[in-house]
């Protein structure tokens, strides 16, 4: 990775895959807390002798620590996708900046791409998948982290983007993905909780952007579009390498599509100055129309991927209050501390709620301090915990443990620079300025996490 691994000891290959074993706990593991927590991220930075441009082009990795109330057990195994054996078949590359460019070329003309699975962890109906931004889902046996085969579900046309949104009370996760040709298109999912998937419909993009999030509420799904612009000859011709197929373009503006769930073919558009986002925090029905809380970027960059401050100016969290009678959109400011990874009790996805838990990054003395914080948007009481000098947060993920919102073991997976390793802190959400109630610790580093999910033992 050259620069990148100089910038973050996160960006370098998984040193040691492995099943699962047991992990070595500090503190005591509560004993509600029953279930495996996954995670995923790009897992292989060099293959071959060659080094890769960004962390997106990276074979993912996924991680996964069981907890049974008494102990803990961990894994971590590459993704190990169609295109991954087809290139260890072949000795080399096949499908990203690091492959020649003939077999770019081979590969923009036949449609065939690698499907990664480096960027979340997705869990429906018992089955778990990692999922990347242009993929199919790829299909991991839970109980081993085995690679299975990819999948369409049945459904889905091109691609499954890595952020599925559920809708706590339609008891159906929702999820987009986007077909690049002559136009971009938009292609929308529903799959309940039981029950069959389908495809809800199709909608066009005015411009040949990266859709990397969106949200869900109980009447609409809400799609982002940046003022970012894919140069499609470059990419279709395999002429640059990630980092230069994505032009930050503020003349554009920005774009909400707010597509209703009963009428799919009649989407509303609100146009907005320009700005960024990777991720949304919520979004709910208020008088007047939807409102969608998110982290707010100035602008666009693939710089430090996966810190809460990029090279430029650090993400904020900001409502977008939007009227389907005016079709104007005004904005405030919720929270004055950069967060990233924004994560809520899963009893309040896409209704009202007053509290969010964030990975968040104060500064003082020039001196920057990361923690993960529980944010409290209703007039409560906020808290947070420091994380300790030297130790690298990540996405915070939430157990439910009752119906309060704030009432959840918060997870997050921490690396530590000085001992080399990482660990998983285990936190009381109600007091999470108590600190982890445990610490659970692999032997080895695991390489940067985006986002991932816990599945509730049965």
């Amino acid at each position: 990775m050259g620069s990148q691994n100089a910038v973050s000891p996160l960006l370098r290959s998984l040193v040691r895959p492995h099943g699962f074993e047991p992990l070595r706990v500090e503190g005591r593991l509560p004993e509600p807390l029953r279930g495996t927590l996954f995670r995923a991220g790009p897992g292989l930075f060099e293959r071959f002798g060659a080094s890769l441009s960004h962390a997106f082009e990276a074979d993912g990795a996924v991680t996964a620590v069981r907890f049974d109330g008494r102990g803990a057990q961990g894994a971590c195994r590459i993704v190990e996708s169609a295109g991954y054996r087809a290139e260890e078949a072949a000795g080399r590359f096949l499908f990203n900046s690091a492959a020649s460019w003939l077999d770019r070329m081979r590969a923009a003309r036949s449609g065939t791409a690698k499907t990664t699975g480096n960027t979340s962890t997705f869990v429906w109906q018992d089955r778990l998948f990692a999922l990347m931004e242009g993929g199919l889902l790829q299909e991991m046996n839970p109980d081993t982290l085995d690679t299975l085969e990819a999948t369409d579900l049945g459904v889905v046309s091109g691609a499954f983007s890595a952020h599925p949104h559920r809708v706590a009370s339609l008891r159906t996760t929702f999820n987009f993905g986007v077909r690049y040709g002559q136009k971009m298109l938009i292609d929308l999912y529903a799959l309940p909780d039981a029950g069959a998937p389908s495809k809800l419909g199709t909608v066009e993009a005015p411009w040949h952007s990266m859709v990397h999030d969106f949200m869900a509420t109980e009447r609409n799904l809400i799609l982002f579009l940046g003022p970012v612009k894919l140069n499609l000859l470059r990419a279709m011709l395999g002429l640059s390498d990630f980092k230069k197929l994505f032009q930050w373009k503020p003349e554009l503006g920005a774009r909400l599509i707010v597509v209703p769930l009963d009428d799919v073919q009649a989407p509303r558009t609100f146009e907005l100055d320009a700005f960024w986002t990777w991720h949304f925090a919520n979004a709910f029905e208020d008088e007047g129309g939807p409102c969608v809380d998110l982290c707010r970027y100035p602008e666009f960059s693939l710089e430090d991927i996966g810190e809460v401050e990029e090279t430029g100016a650090p993400p904020l969290l900001t409502r977008l209050h939007l009227d389907l009678k005016t079709g104007k959109a005004r904005e405030t400011k919720l929270f004055d501390v950069p967060c990233e990874f924004p994560q809520l009790h899963p009893r309040v996805h896409g209704g009202r709620y007053g509290t969010l838990f964030a990975q968040t990054e104060r500064r003082s003395g020039g001196l920057k301090h990361p923690g993960i914080t529980r944010i409290a948007l209703d007039g409560g009481k906020g808290a947070e915990w420091a994380v300790p000098a030297g130790h690298v947060p990540s996405e915070p993920v939430l157990v439910p443990r009752g119906e309060a919102e704030d009432d959840a073991f918060v997870l997050d997976l921490i690396y530590d620079t000085k001992g080399d390793h990482s660990y998983v802190a285990v936190l009381d959400g109600q007091h999470l300025e108590d600190g982890p109630v445990a610490t659970v610790h692999f032997d080895h580093p695991i390489p940067v996490t985006f986002h991932g999910g816990f599945a509730a033992a049965s």
